[in-house]
């Protein structure tokens, strides 16, 4: 979910290094690639992953702190997957400890085009891919991840608990701004979110990332926007590719 891994060569050219010392904020951290990302480059220890939703935080946790026991728990669904212990697991939902999470790991790897959804009432709601198998979890890359975030702090907070950061590296990619559709229950109110825009802009380093054009976010002058097309399509639009743009509030680096 939210996955930006995509964009690694991207924030290789527009985030300076070490970002002058600041700490790195992922106030929307969904599937954690920009917080992998960042402590990968900048040190575990300086990076603040955050999401509002208890379910993928519990996730996130357990990737960081058990590489072994979420294994584990993964493979026993694997062992025992079929479109009735898809449906079976989602009704019992992926809350609660390690268990939680290799249910919750087992929904998103199987899930119909990927795609991880939450209703209003935060259960878990996509439907389960047709005619293929589950895959193996690879112990060895979770290793890697789980090595790499090991002192990565990891907040459940609204986005909003952190207008008042000073002096810090803010990443923002907010889920589905502008969609209206009722996919994903954590879609942040557009005004809202340009208001908490507004005020950490003078007070940190600012990228944001978003699907769509210029307009959508209603950024300010002071930002740089970057064009970017990707091959996959948005989660919630079926098509060959995506629009989407990243948009700096600081002088871009020297092109290497």
């Amino acid at each position: 979910m939210g996955n930006r891994s995509g964009f690694r060569h991207i924030f290789g050219e527009l985030i300076p290094g070490p970002v002058s010392g600041r700490r790195v904020y992922d106030a929307f951290g969904g599937g954690a690639s920009f917080s992998i990302y960042a402590c990968i480059r900048f040190g575990s220890r300086n990076v603040t992953y955050n999401d509002n939703n208890p379910v993928v935080v519990n996730l996130i946790l357990h990737v960081r702190d058990d590489p072994g026991g979420l294994p584990r728990e993964y493979e026993a669904h694997r062992r025992g997957s079929s479109p009735e212990h898809y449906t079976g697991v989602r009704q019992t939902g992926p809350e609660g400890g390690l268990a939680g999470a290799g249910r919750f790991l087992y929904l998103a790897k199987n899930s119909f085009s990927g795609k991880v959804r939450f209703n209003r009432s935060n259960r878990f709601n996509s439907p389960t891919r047709k005619s293929a198998r589950c895959p193996a979890l690879g112990r060895e890359p979770l290793s890697r991840i789980s090595s790499a975030i090991r002192g990565m702090s990891v907040t459940n907070e609204p986005y909003q608990r952190y207008a008042g950061t000073k002096d810090g590296f803010v990443y923002l990619d907010p889920p589905y701004l502008g969609n209206a559709n009722g996919h994903y229950n954590g879609v942040p109110d557009a005004a809202e979110f340009v208001g908490f825009v507004k005020g950490i802009g003078g007070r940190n380093m600012v990228m944001i990332s978003e699907q769509g054009d210029r307009e959508r976010p209603e950024l300010s002058d002071g930002y740089t926007v970057y064009p970017v097309r990707l091959s996959r399509s948005r989660q919630y639009v079926t098509q060959s590719g995506s629009s989407e743009i990243v948009a700096i509030n600081y002088p871009p680096p020297p092109r290497r």
